[in-house]
Protein backbone atom coordinates (compact mmCIF):
# COMPACT_ATOMS: atom_id res chain seq x y z
CA UNK A 1 0.00 0.00 0.00
CA UNK A 2 1.20 3.50 -0.45
CA UNK A 3 1.96 5.26 1.84
CA UNK A 4 2.62 9.60 1.70
CA UNK A 5 5.37 9.42 4.83
CA UNK A 6 6.22 13.00 4.29
CA UNK A 7 2.06 13.77 5.95
CA UNK A 8 2.34 11.10 8.67
CA UNK A 9 -0.85 11.85 11.14
CA UNK A 10 0.39 11.94 14.54
CA UNK A 11 -2.88 11.97 16.26
CA UNK A 12 -3.01 13.82 19.50
CA UNK A 13 -4.33 12.25 22.54
CA UNK A 14 -7.83 13.54 21.99
CA UNK A 15 -8.37 12.25 18.48
CA UNK A 16 -11.17 9.89 18.10
CA UNK A 17 -10.62 7.45 14.92
CA UNK A 18 -13.53 6.50 12.58
CA UNK A 19 -13.57 4.39 9.52
CA UNK A 20 -15.16 5.47 6.35
CA UNK A 21 -16.36 2.43 4.91
CA UNK A 22 -20.02 1.39 5.01
CA UNK A 23 -20.80 4.84 3.46
CA UNK A 24 -21.91 5.39 7.31
CA UNK A 25 -19.00 6.27 9.53
CA UNK A 26 -17.99 3.38 12.19
CA UNK A 27 -16.46 4.46 15.47
CA UNK A 28 -12.88 2.90 15.08
CA UNK A 29 -12.10 1.35 18.19
CA UNK A 30 -9.21 3.10 18.89
CA UNK A 31 -11.68 5.69 20.76
CA UNK A 32 -12.45 2.66 22.77
CA UNK A 33 -12.13 -1.03 24.30
CA UNK A 34 -15.08 -2.83 24.69
CA UNK A 35 -16.24 -6.52 24.81
CA UNK A 36 -18.61 -8.50 22.84
CA UNK A 37 -20.33 -9.18 25.56
CA UNK A 38 -20.77 -5.18 26.71
CA UNK A 39 -22.40 -4.96 23.04
CA UNK A 40 -24.86 -7.90 23.37
CA UNK A 41 -25.99 -7.10 26.89
CA UNK A 42 -25.91 -3.12 27.47
CA UNK A 43 -26.69 -1.99 30.47
CA UNK A 44 -29.94 -0.19 31.04
CA UNK A 45 -29.65 2.24 33.69
CA UNK A 46 -32.73 4.40 35.36
CA UNK A 47 -33.08 7.68 34.44
CA UNK A 48 -31.55 9.99 36.72
CA UNK A 49 -33.95 12.15 38.86
CA UNK A 50 -32.97 15.81 40.14
CA UNK A 51 -33.80 18.93 41.22
CA UNK A 52 -31.36 20.42 40.77
CA UNK A 53 -30.41 23.94 39.36
CA UNK A 54 -28.83 22.51 36.40
CA UNK A 55 -31.63 20.63 35.39
CA UNK A 56 -34.72 22.81 36.53
CA UNK A 57 -33.04 25.65 33.63
CA UNK A 58 -33.00 22.74 30.69
CA UNK A 59 -36.57 22.25 31.61
CA UNK A 60 -37.31 26.27 31.40
CA UNK A 61 -35.11 26.15 28.08
CA UNK A 62 -37.49 23.67 27.00
CA UNK A 63 -40.99 25.40 27.94
CA UNK A 64 -39.93 28.90 26.48
CA UNK A 65 -39.26 27.05 23.04
CA UNK A 66 -42.67 25.27 23.73
CA UNK A 67 -44.52 28.61 24.56
CA UNK A 68 -42.81 30.64 22.45
CA UNK A 69 -40.47 29.55 19.58
CA UNK A 70 -41.65 30.65 16.22
CA UNK A 71 -40.57 27.78 14.34
CA UNK A 72 -41.43 24.32 14.12
CA UNK A 73 -38.69 21.78 15.86
CA UNK A 74 -38.32 18.45 16.08
CA UNK A 75 -38.27 16.86 20.06
CA UNK A 76 -36.27 13.82 19.07
CA UNK A 77 -33.90 16.23 17.77
CA UNK A 78 -33.85 18.41 20.47
CA UNK A 79 -33.60 15.77 22.92
CA UNK A 80 -30.28 14.03 21.28
CA UNK A 81 -28.83 17.69 20.63
CA UNK A 82 -29.18 18.14 24.52
CA UNK A 83 -27.40 14.72 24.65
CA UNK A 84 -24.74 15.22 22.79
CA UNK A 85 -23.76 18.96 24.03
CA UNK A 86 -23.78 17.84 27.79
CA UNK A 87 -21.39 14.48 26.99
CA UNK A 88 -19.25 16.83 24.84
CA UNK A 89 -18.66 19.33 27.49
CA UNK A 90 -16.68 16.22 29.28
CA UNK A 91 -14.30 17.28 27.10
CA UNK A 92 -13.44 13.67 27.09
CA UNK A 93 -13.70 12.42 23.65
CA UNK A 94 -14.72 8.71 24.43
CA UNK A 95 -17.74 9.56 25.83
CA UNK A 96 -20.49 9.69 23.70
CA UNK A 97 -24.34 9.11 22.58
CA UNK A 98 -24.94 6.57 20.04
CA UNK A 99 -28.90 7.41 17.92
CA UNK A 100 -30.80 4.02 16.45
CA UNK A 101 -28.76 4.53 13.35
CA UNK A 102 -25.01 5.19 14.69
CA UNK A 103 -25.73 1.93 17.03
CA UNK A 104 -26.83 -0.24 14.21
CA UNK A 105 -23.72 0.47 12.11
CA UNK A 106 -21.60 -0.08 15.26
CA UNK A 107 -22.57 -2.94 15.59
CA UNK A 108 -21.74 -3.55 12.02
CA UNK A 109 -18.59 -2.93 12.85
CA UNK A 110 -17.60 -5.41 14.75
CA UNK A 111 -18.14 -8.11 11.98
CA UNK A 112 -15.91 -6.88 10.10
CA UNK A 113 -18.28 -6.84 7.01
CA UNK A 114 -18.56 -3.25 5.22
CA UNK A 115 -19.61 -1.07 2.18
CA UNK A 116 -17.95 2.30 1.36
CA UNK A 117 -14.70 3.79 0.10
CA UNK A 118 -12.26 2.18 2.18
CA UNK A 119 -10.70 4.64 4.41
CA UNK A 120 -9.81 5.00 7.92
CA UNK A 121 -9.66 8.90 9.26
CA UNK A 122 -9.42 11.01 12.01
CA UNK A 123 -9.02 14.64 13.16
CA UNK A 124 -5.61 16.70 13.00
CA UNK A 125 -6.15 18.63 15.77
CA UNK A 126 -3.19 21.16 14.46
CA UNK A 127 -5.27 22.37 11.50
CA UNK A 128 -8.24 20.49 13.30
CA UNK A 129 -9.51 19.79 10.29
CA UNK A 130 -10.53 15.03 8.76
CA UNK A 131 -7.66 13.66 7.71
CA UNK A 132 -6.98 10.17 6.32
CA UNK A 133 -5.12 8.22 8.42
CA UNK A 134 -4.67 5.23 6.40
CA UNK A 135 -6.56 3.92 3.10
CA UNK A 136 -7.62 -0.23 3.20
CA UNK A 137 -5.63 -2.15 0.63
CA UNK A 138 -7.34 -2.53 -2.44
CA UNK A 139 -10.70 -0.11 -1.74
CA UNK A 140 -11.40 2.57 -4.21
CA UNK A 141 -9.73 4.94 -1.76
CA UNK A 142 -6.59 2.83 -2.47
CA UNK A 143 -7.27 2.50 -6.10
CA UNK A 144 -7.84 6.11 -6.31
CA UNK A 145 -4.15 7.26 -5.26
CA UNK A 146 -5.70 8.64 -1.68
CA UNK A 147 -2.75 8.48 0.74
CA UNK A 148 -2.23 8.77 4.63
CA UNK A 149 -2.06 12.55 5.37
CA UNK A 150 -4.33 13.76 3.03
CA UNK A 151 -6.83 16.07 4.32
CA UNK A 152 -10.74 16.24 3.34
CA UNK A 153 -11.69 19.59 2.22
CA UNK A 154 -15.51 19.43 0.63
CA UNK A 155 -17.39 16.37 -0.25
CA UNK A 156 -20.41 16.52 -2.78
CA UNK A 157 -19.66 20.07 -2.83
CA UNK A 158 -19.69 21.30 0.82
CA UNK A 159 -16.78 22.50 2.91
CA UNK A 160 -16.31 19.98 5.67
CA UNK A 161 -12.82 21.46 6.91
CA UNK A 162 -14.33 22.58 9.83
CA UNK A 163 -16.79 19.49 10.14
CA UNK A 164 -16.87 16.85 13.02
CA UNK A 165 -16.47 13.20 11.84
CA UNK A 166 -19.59 12.39 12.62
CA UNK A 167 -20.95 15.10 10.01
CA UNK A 168 -18.31 14.11 7.13
CA UNK A 169 -19.27 10.39 7.81
CA UNK A 170 -22.95 11.58 7.15
CA UNK A 171 -22.09 13.13 4.10
CA UNK A 172 -20.06 10.11 2.75
CA UNK A 173 -22.27 7.36 3.80
CA UNK A 174 -24.34 5.33 0.51
CA UNK A 175 -24.52 2.15 -0.84
CA UNK A 176 -22.55 -0.09 -2.74
CA UNK A 177 -22.17 0.97 -6.39
CA UNK A 178 -23.42 4.94 -5.43
CA UNK A 179 -20.77 7.59 -5.98
CA UNK A 180 -19.46 10.31 -3.80
CA UNK A 181 -17.02 13.22 -4.75
CA UNK A 182 -14.47 14.35 -2.93
CA UNK A 183 -12.06 17.14 -2.58
CA UNK A 184 -9.04 16.40 -1.09
CA UNK A 185 -5.80 18.32 0.19
CA UNK A 186 -2.14 17.02 0.13
CA UNK A 187 1.03 18.31 2.07
CA UNK A 188 4.03 17.39 0.17
CA UNK A 189 7.79 17.53 1.32
CA UNK A 190 8.25 21.17 0.93
CA UNK A 191 5.35 21.80 2.71
CA UNK A 192 3.74 23.07 -0.48
CA UNK A 193 0.00 22.28 -1.23
CA UNK A 194 -2.31 20.80 -4.11
CA UNK A 195 -5.68 19.83 -4.02
CA UNK A 196 -7.62 17.41 -6.20
CA UNK A 197 -10.68 15.95 -6.59
CA UNK A 198 -11.82 12.06 -6.45
CA UNK A 199 -14.85 10.66 -8.01
CA UNK A 200 -14.89 7.62 -5.97
CA UNK A 201 -17.86 4.46 -6.39
CA UNK A 202 -18.62 2.74 -3.32
CA UNK A 203 -18.16 -0.85 -2.76
CA UNK A 204 -17.90 -3.90 -0.66
CA UNK A 205 -14.64 -3.65 1.54
CA UNK A 206 -12.69 -6.69 1.84
CA UNK A 207 -10.89 -5.74 5.39
CA UNK A 208 -8.00 -8.02 5.43
CA UNK A 209 -8.32 -7.96 9.50
CA UNK A 210 -4.84 -9.67 9.29
CA UNK A 211 -2.09 -10.97 6.83
CA UNK A 212 0.62 -13.55 7.42
CA UNK A 213 3.23 -15.06 5.63
CA UNK A 214 6.62 -16.53 6.64
CA UNK A 215 9.97 -14.46 6.56
CA UNK A 216 13.56 -16.33 5.80
CA UNK A 217 12.01 -20.13 6.13
CA UNK A 218 11.51 -20.12 9.81
CA UNK A 219 10.06 -16.47 11.33
CA UNK A 220 6.09 -16.25 11.30
CA UNK A 221 4.91 -12.84 10.63
CA UNK A 222 1.32 -11.54 11.17
CA UNK A 223 0.36 -8.01 10.47
CA UNK A 224 -3.71 -6.95 12.19
CA UNK A 225 -5.40 -3.82 10.51
CA UNK A 226 -7.74 -4.10 13.21
CA UNK A 227 -9.22 -6.71 15.69
CA UNK A 228 -12.52 -8.01 14.50
CA UNK A 229 -14.68 -10.53 15.70
CA UNK A 230 -13.35 -12.76 13.21
CA UNK A 231 -9.94 -12.15 13.60
CA UNK A 232 -8.81 -14.48 16.79
CA UNK A 233 -10.13 -17.31 15.40
CA UNK A 234 -8.38 -16.73 12.03
CA UNK A 235 -5.49 -16.21 13.26
CA UNK A 236 -5.18 -19.49 15.56
CA UNK A 237 -5.61 -21.05 12.04
CA UNK A 238 -2.81 -19.58 10.92
CA UNK A 239 -0.47 -19.60 13.63
CA UNK A 240 -1.07 -23.39 13.89
CA UNK A 241 -0.17 -23.78 9.99
CA UNK A 242 3.03 -21.79 10.26
CA UNK A 243 4.13 -24.02 13.28
CA UNK A 244 3.12 -27.76 11.53
CA UNK A 245 4.30 -26.73 8.28
CA UNK A 246 6.89 -24.23 8.01
CA UNK A 247 8.34 -24.90 11.33
CA UNK A 248 8.69 -21.32 13.05
CA UNK A 249 10.61 -20.78 15.41
CA UNK A 250 9.97 -17.18 16.15
CA UNK A 251 6.97 -14.83 15.13
CA UNK A 252 7.01 -11.26 14.68
CA UNK A 253 3.45 -9.10 15.38
CA UNK A 254 3.03 -5.88 13.58
CA UNK A 255 0.12 -3.42 14.83
CA UNK A 256 1.43 -0.14 13.16
CA UNK A 257 -1.31 1.40 12.09
CA UNK A 258 -3.77 -0.76 14.03
CA UNK A 259 -6.40 1.54 16.12
CA UNK A 260 -7.48 -1.27 18.52
CA UNK A 261 -11.04 -3.25 18.03
CA UNK A 262 -12.54 -5.58 20.49
CA UNK A 263 -10.46 -6.64 23.61
CA UNK A 264 -11.62 -10.15 23.46
CA UNK A 265 -10.39 -10.58 20.25
CA UNK A 266 -7.22 -8.70 21.19
CA UNK A 267 -6.77 -11.29 24.30
CA UNK A 268 -7.75 -14.23 22.62
CA UNK A 269 -4.67 -13.63 20.91
CA UNK A 270 -2.32 -13.19 23.29
CA UNK A 271 -3.45 -15.71 25.05
CA UNK A 272 -2.47 -18.15 22.31
CA UNK A 273 0.96 -16.26 22.75
CA UNK A 274 1.89 -15.71 26.23
CA UNK A 275 1.95 -18.03 29.25
CA UNK A 276 -0.49 -18.30 32.30
CA UNK A 277 -0.23 -14.70 33.33
CA UNK A 278 -1.98 -11.46 33.60
CA UNK A 279 -2.87 -10.02 29.99
CA UNK A 280 -3.99 -6.86 31.05
CA UNK A 281 -6.43 -5.36 34.19
CA UNK A 282 -8.49 -2.02 34.75
CA UNK A 283 -9.07 0.03 37.63
CA UNK A 284 -11.91 1.87 37.94
CA UNK A 285 -12.95 5.11 39.77
CA UNK A 286 -13.62 3.07 42.73
CA UNK A 287 -10.23 1.51 42.81
CA UNK A 288 -11.68 -1.93 41.55
CA UNK A 289 -9.35 -3.74 39.71
CA UNK A 290 -10.18 -6.21 37.25
CA UNK A 291 -7.82 -8.69 35.41
CA UNK A 292 -7.82 -10.52 31.94
CA UNK A 293 -5.93 -14.12 32.23
CA UNK A 294 -3.95 -16.36 29.64
CA UNK A 295 -3.64 -19.91 30.39
CA UNK A 296 -0.83 -22.64 30.28
CA UNK A 297 -1.17 -23.31 26.38
CA UNK A 298 0.30 -20.83 24.56
CA UNK A 299 3.41 -20.78 21.55
CA UNK A 300 7.09 -21.41 23.78
CA UNK A 301 9.61 -19.15 21.17
CA UNK A 302 10.24 -16.02 20.95
CA UNK A 303 8.03 -12.82 19.68
CA UNK A 304 8.68 -9.40 18.49
CA UNK A 305 6.08 -6.55 18.16
CA UNK A 306 6.39 -3.62 15.80
CA UNK A 307 3.95 -0.60 16.91
CA UNK A 308 4.16 3.12 16.08
CA UNK A 309 2.51 6.11 16.66
CA UNK A 310 -0.60 5.18 15.45
CA UNK A 311 -0.96 1.47 17.56
CA UNK A 312 -4.02 2.51 20.00
CA UNK A 313 -6.36 1.12 22.30
CA UNK A 314 -6.60 -3.27 21.53
CA UNK A 315 -2.92 -3.10 20.04
CA UNK A 316 -1.35 -1.12 22.77
CA UNK A 317 -2.63 -4.06 25.12
CA UNK A 318 -1.47 -6.77 22.86
CA UNK A 319 1.87 -5.05 22.54
CA UNK A 320 1.86 -4.44 26.63
CA UNK A 321 1.52 -7.96 27.23
CA UNK A 322 3.82 -8.97 24.96
CA UNK A 323 6.62 -6.76 25.82
CA UNK A 324 6.02 -7.45 30.26
CA UNK A 325 6.18 -11.71 29.20
CA UNK A 326 9.66 -13.61 29.32
CA UNK A 327 9.72 -13.84 25.23
CA UNK A 328 8.72 -10.70 24.16
CA UNK A 329 10.05 -7.31 22.50
CA UNK A 330 8.45 -4.19 21.25
CA UNK A 331 10.18 -2.56 18.10
CA UNK A 332 9.08 0.52 17.05
CA UNK A 333 8.32 4.41 18.15
CA UNK A 334 5.64 4.70 21.27
CA UNK A 335 2.36 4.03 20.31
CA UNK A 336 -0.72 6.21 20.71
CA UNK A 337 -1.52 6.23 24.38
CA UNK A 338 -5.28 4.98 25.03
CA UNK A 339 -5.79 3.48 28.09
CA UNK A 340 -9.37 3.47 28.84
CA UNK A 341 -12.22 1.28 28.42
CA UNK A 342 -15.82 2.27 27.67
CA UNK A 343 -19.25 0.77 28.60
CA UNK A 344 -22.24 0.80 26.52
CA UNK A 345 -25.31 2.01 29.43
CA UNK A 346 -28.86 1.46 27.35
CA UNK A 347 -31.47 4.31 27.22
CA UNK A 348 -33.90 1.69 26.90
CA UNK A 349 -35.02 3.25 23.60
CA UNK A 350 -32.35 1.13 21.25
CA UNK A 351 -29.95 3.93 21.58
CA UNK A 352 -26.98 4.41 24.43
CA UNK A 353 -24.57 5.84 25.87
CA UNK A 354 -20.66 4.89 25.75
CA UNK A 355 -19.17 6.19 28.95
CA UNK A 356 -15.54 5.98 30.30
CA UNK A 357 -15.37 3.09 32.90
CA UNK A 358 -12.09 2.78 33.76
CA UNK A 359 -8.29 2.66 33.09
CA UNK A 360 -6.06 -0.46 31.89
CA UNK A 361 -2.57 -1.49 32.37
CA UNK A 362 0.36 -3.50 31.28
CA UNK A 363 0.87 -6.43 33.27
CA UNK A 364 3.72 -4.85 35.50
CA UNK A 365 1.46 -2.16 36.19
CA UNK A 366 2.71 -0.01 33.77
CA UNK A 367 0.36 2.76 32.38
CA UNK A 368 -0.72 3.51 28.87
CA UNK A 369 -3.07 6.22 28.33
CA UNK A 370 -1.74 9.40 27.44
CA UNK A 371 1.87 7.74 27.63
CA UNK A 372 1.47 4.92 25.18
CA UNK A 373 3.82 1.34 25.02
CA UNK A 374 7.57 2.29 24.94
CA UNK A 375 9.32 0.38 22.66
CA UNK A 376 12.62 -1.75 24.03
CA UNK A 377 14.16 -0.82 20.37
CA UNK A 378 13.04 2.53 18.97
CA UNK A 379 13.32 2.12 15.64
CA UNK A 380 12.14 5.45 13.17
CA UNK A 381 10.85 4.21 9.49
CA UNK A 382 13.05 6.87 7.13
CA UNK A 383 10.28 8.34 4.58
CA UNK A 384 13.23 8.70 2.30
CA UNK A 385 13.83 5.00 1.60
CA UNK A 386 11.81 2.26 0.36
CA UNK A 387 12.94 -0.14 2.78
CA UNK A 388 10.61 -0.88 6.15
CA UNK A 389 13.68 -0.40 8.81
CA UNK A 390 11.12 -1.12 11.48
CA UNK A 391 10.56 -4.54 10.16
CA UNK A 392 14.13 -5.44 9.25
CA UNK A 393 14.91 -4.47 12.89
CA UNK A 394 12.21 -6.82 14.32
CA UNK A 395 13.89 -9.54 12.19
CA UNK A 396 17.51 -8.81 13.58
CA UNK A 397 16.39 -8.48 17.31
CA UNK A 398 14.32 -12.47 16.51
CA UNK A 399 17.27 -13.50 15.00
CA UNK A 400 18.90 -12.76 18.05
CA UNK A 401 16.36 -14.84 20.62
CA UNK A 402 15.94 -17.41 18.85
CA UNK A 403 20.20 -18.36 19.67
Amino acid sequence: MQENKNAKVKSSADTILWMIITGLVVYIVMSYNYTKQSLENFNNIDYYSTSGESFKKLSRVLKILEDDYLFDYDEKTLEEGAIKGMLNALDEPYTSYFNLQETEEFLTTTEGEYEGVGMYLTIDTSRNMPVVLLPIKNSPAAKAGILTGDYIIEIDGEDVTSASLEEVAGRVKGKDGTKVTINFLRVNEDNSTESFEKELVRSKIDLYPFTYKVLDSDIGYVAFESFDEKVAEQFKTALKEMINKNHIKGIIIDVRNNPGGLLTAASEIADELLPTGVITYTVDKNNKKEYIYSDSKCVDMPIVVIVNENSASASEITAAAIKDADNGKVVGTTSYGKGLVQEFKSLRDGTYVKVTISEYFSPNGNKINKIGVEPDYVVEDDPETEADEQLDKAVEVIREMIK
